[in-house]
């Protein structure tokens, strides 16, 4: 397990900070759709999803603080199939540790939630995050040509997916084996 990182549940205490970071610059331009700064309704939002039995969301934490925001959207729950959202609100937080915090979220996903596949949708003016997804095991399964609208101009929407049994091969290389909440995870098979 990386020592630096981990995870805490959302409560709806977070709305301020999360809408500070959903509506960043650095944040929202990355996003496929845009949110009015409203604290009262992010607050509805959270305990709506804390409700939800098909969305598990988390606040990311390095060393202690809160960093980012992760959750995990079941799309298909008779196949098993979710998908994933992540993003990094505090600017300051390093780089280099926030760049594993997929490995927990894909745990969590696969071994804790008991997801067959993740398929995530990444638009094209978010580069870093195409190339991230091969880096942590996706296959690129296509593109969706001029699929988003987003300002008035149209984008590519990037399909990756993975499945659990990959996950579990592909993880080793990261010797990180537990899920949001510190939990050993271990891969049953399907």
């Amino acid at each position: 397990m990386y020592k630096f990182l981990s995870y805490r549940p959302v409560v709806p205490d977070d709305a301020k900070m999360l809408l500070d970071w959903r509506t960043a610059p650095h944040v929202t331009q990355y996003m496929l759709t845009d949110v009015p700064y409203d604290i009262e309704r992010q607050a509805a939002w959270i305990e709506r999803c804390n409700a939800r039995d098909d969305y598990q969301h988390c606040i990311i934490q390095i060393e202690g603080r809160d960093v980012g925001y992760s959750s995990i959207t079941l799309t298909d729950k008779r196949s098993q199939i979710g998908e994933i959202g992540v993003y990094i609100g505090d600017q300051s937080a390093p780089h280099a540790l926030t760049a594993y915090n997929f490995a927990g979220t894909l745990n969590h996903a696969f071994f804790s939630m008991g997801l067959h596949k993740l398929v995530n949708h990444v638009v094209d003016w978010n580069s870093r995050t195409i190339r991230t997804q091969t880096f942590i095991g996706y296959r690129h399964v296509g593109v969706l040509e001029g699929h988003v609208l987003k300002d008035g101009a149209r984008h590519d929407l990037h399909i990756f997916e993975q499945s659990a049994a990959h996950w579990a091969e592909f993880r080793k290389k990261f010797a990180h084996t537990t899920n949001w909440w510190g939990e050993e995870t271990v891969y049953r098979g399907r």
